[in-house]
């Protein structure tokens, strides 16, 4: 793996609590749509998107 992988990205930290029954969508994993686009490429729909984002 490259040395600069995770220097080439910017990451976006949220610290504090998501109140219940908050509506999550995949704008809110912080993906580029290059990104989101590739794992769609790959079968991947909205919700797994959003499941890779939370494990």
């Amino acid at each position: 793996m490259k040395e600069d992988t995770m220097t080439d990205r910017d990451v976006c930290i949220s610290i504090g609590k998501i109140e219940d029954e908050t509506q999550v969508t995949s704008n809110d994993t912080g993906w580029s749509e290059e990104e989101k686009e590739r794992m769609r490429q790959y079968g991947y729909d909205d919700m797994d998107i959003i499941r890779a984002w939370y494990s």
